[in-house]
């Protein structure tokens, strides 16, 4: 009788070498790939990460310390990787920035990242993550063109619910799995997620109702807060609606115009409180964040939050 064969575990953790050379060992040894800071050099770094290979992808969970990774074309263009993973943020905080898209993240989250292009990420606290990284061409087939995906985060909806949970009991039972099982663990995650980008496609105007307009329209928002002329009509255009829905969706609040200012503002600000340790420049933020006007800029912010982007920016230890 032949005994199935299990997917092999592998753990990498810093308590290995001890604090003083933690950091160095994460660096060198597990994140090579990227060029990685810490975000406070003055704090002890610790951090851990189970990988779990397998024929049809990769799943790994980490739990780190706050880092920033900075993936280049140098880096692409060493080892050749060209996968897509799938990011369920279990815990902490952090950002993603790739191609055109950008988006903030939370616990609960799940995000999209191409191992073949080059970006950014980071957290400002401690985080944990789980990761399904899948061959592009395999994830091609099973969900489509990736372009669109990387870099954003899913909109909360029961389907993305489930995506979650089925990654979490995934990265939970792994260890236990054959590598058959393991497959059809991915196959399952593949089939969710396609299931969430199918229904998020918009098909006649008509067809959607004021909430579903909301949801898309804020998806849309926070993919393309780094773009000046960003506004309500080429967002209205971008998911194929009128102007006049699209307004309705938001009657009843301050409207889509203010929504996307405050988007921007409340972007700006965490950034700002993310990177000010690590030397943030608020004339770079303000840029990322969709800002053309200095003054315009610091007046909404004050406004918002009730100091100004230097101020926050002063208090450090806030």
């Amino acid at each position: 009788m032949s005994v199935e064969a299990k997917v092999p575990i592998f753990f990498q953790t810093t308590d290995a070498v001890g604090p003083r050379h933690a950091f160095a060992y994460w660096r060198d040894a597990v994140l090579s790939a990227a060029t990685i800071t810490p975000f406070d050099p003055d704090v002890p770094f610790s951090a851990s990460r189970m990988v779990a290979p397998s024929a049809r992808g990769t799943l790994l969970r980490t739990v780190s310390a706050p880092v920033g990774v900075d993936r280049t074309a140098r880096h692409i263009g060493r080892d050749g990787h060209d996968d897509i993973a799938i990011m369920l943020v279990a815990g902490g905080r952090g950002f993603i920035e790739q191609g055109s898209n950008d988006a903030l993240l939370g616990a609960g989250d799940v995000a999209f990242h191409a191992t073949g292009k080059p970006g950014t990420a980071g957290s400002s606290i401690g985080y944990d993550e789980i990761r399904l990284s899948v061959p592009r061409a395999i994830f091609a087939a099973q969900i489509g063109n990736p372009q669109d995906l990387i870099g954003t985060k899913l909109s909360a909806t029961p389907l993305r619910g489930l995506l979650s949970a089925h990654l979490d009991a995934f990265a939970t039972s792994v260890s236990a799995m054959s590598e058959a099982q393991a497959g059809i663990a991915i196959e399952g995650a593949l089939h969710i997620l396609r299931g969430i980008v199918q229904g998020r496609r918009p098909t006649e105007d008509g067809e959607l109702s004021v909430d579903a307009v909301r949801s898309l329209a804020l998806a849309h928002i926070q993919r393309c807060l780094h773009e000046p002329g960003f506004g309500p009509l080429p967002l209205a255009a971008s998911l194929q609606i009128s102007r006049s829905r699209l307004y309705a969706a938001f009657s009843g609040g301050e409207g889509i115009a203010a929504t996307i200012r405050d988007a921007r503002l409340d972007r700006a600000h965490d950034r700002i409180v993310m990177m000010r340790s690590a030397g943030a420049r608020i004339a770079s933020i303000m840029a990322s964040c969709g800002f053309t006007d200095a003054a315009a800029f610091s007046r909404a912010f004050r406004q918002r939050f009730g100091l100004s982007p230097r101020d926050l920016l002063a208090q450090r230890n806030g």
